[in-house]
């Protein structure tokens, strides 16, 4: 039923707004997309100063409902034994929400190689940076590094190409070109380095770079995933797709526009592919990388987040984070999302 917005009418809808806040719906459904029976639902109605909590199970159709008000945001914790829990932050404290909540299940957690290579949180001297620039060069998943003679990899699962131009020094309009220069020269100084003008540019300049991803092995290669759970520690499915892999990708950053694409998507890779004499596939190794693969435009140094199931065949991916195969002092080896 439609209302006239006379004066009378709008101020009952404010006053009830205010007195009974806003209507959140959710469904809690598997990976599969099959409802979740008695789940524990939390909706948090957050205000800077206090929290109100409605809690509940789901229903047999993963159904639940909580109505309330708070004055920073809304926000859902759910969770049931047997799947990974999920929470969903910063939902509008201006609007009814009607929300599919999607509740990943733990199947076969295993060890695998996880490695989170992170150009902020490594020390001077363990960034993972583009040995050389315009050139193929392979990367082993299983050791976490380029291959000989760059590194200590063996086996190329993938090759890499990277490849950068300078587009002019960023503008200033408070500092002189000499103020700049002196600037940078005071900072070398706390690392004594010496100063030249390719590090003033790398340290100043706008750049444009370009990560380019091939495939030694025929057969191997890259898929984008068909789902990514970004509320939850389980973001990808649980298995390697069978097919659809693609020999290449390609990616363009730069450190100059400001655009930051958002890291709400995943990769699964195929690697290490061998067949017999018709051509069939009789053995493959499986990965999957969590968001986007970076590089600073600058510098060639790269990021990208990954799992290495060194299994033949397994295609499962579900990590179990008290095994991870590589050191546990290993930089980036702390991982602890399945």
């Amino acid at each position: 039923m439609n209302l006239p917005m006379n004066p009378f009418n709008l101020f009952m809808l404010l006053f009830f707004g205010q007195l009974f806040g806003n209507e959140v719906k959710m469904r809690v459904v598997d990976e599969a997309g099959a409802p979740v029976a008695g789940a524990t639902t939390e909706t948090v109605f957050v205000s800077y100063n206090a929290e109100k909590v409605h809690a509940g199970l789901s229903d047999s159709e993963g159904r639940y409902s909580a109505q309330g008000q708070g004055n920073h945001s809304v926000m859902l914790i759910v969770s049931k034994p047997g799947y990974y829990p999920v929470n969903l932050r910063d939902l509008s404290k201006d609007a009814d929400h009607d929300v599919e909540v999607v509740l990943p299940r733990i199947i076969k957690p295993i060890s695998l190689f996880a490695m989170r290579i992170n150009i902020a949180h490594r020390r001077p001297g363990e960034e993972m940076t583009f040995p050389v620039h315009n050139q193929w060069v392979g990367f082993d998943l299983e050791v976490a590094d380029w291959v000989a003679p760059h590194g200590k990899g063996k086996t190329a699962d993938f090759l890499l190409r990277f490849r950068n131009e300078f587009k002019g020094l960023e503008e200033s309009y408070s500092r002189t070109m000499d103020e700049r220069i002196a600037s940078h020269k005071r900072l070398l100084g706390f690392t004594k380095e010496e100063w030249s003008m390719d590090k003033f540019k790398i340290h100043e300049g706008k750049w444009d770079g370009w990560v380019e991803m091939s495939f030694p092995g025929e057969g191997d290669g890259i898929i984008e995933a068909k789902s990514f759970i970004g509320y939850s520690p389980m973001k990808l499915p649980h298995r390697a797709p069978d097919d659809g892999y693609s020999s290449a990708w390609k990616r363009m950053v730069n450190n100059y526009d400001g655009i930051v694409l958002p890291n709400d998507t995943g990769f699964f890779l195929r690697t290490r592919v061998k067949r017999d004499q018709q051509g069939r596939i009789i053995s493959a190794n499986y990965a999957k990388f969590i968001g986007r693969m970076n590089a600073r435009a600058s510098t060639g140094q790269i990021e990208f987040f990954y799992y290495f199931n060194p299994t033949p065949n397994d295609r499962n991916l579900e990590f179990d984070p008290k095994g991870n195969l590589f050191p546990k002092d290993k930089p980036g080896a702390n991982v602890y999302d399945p």
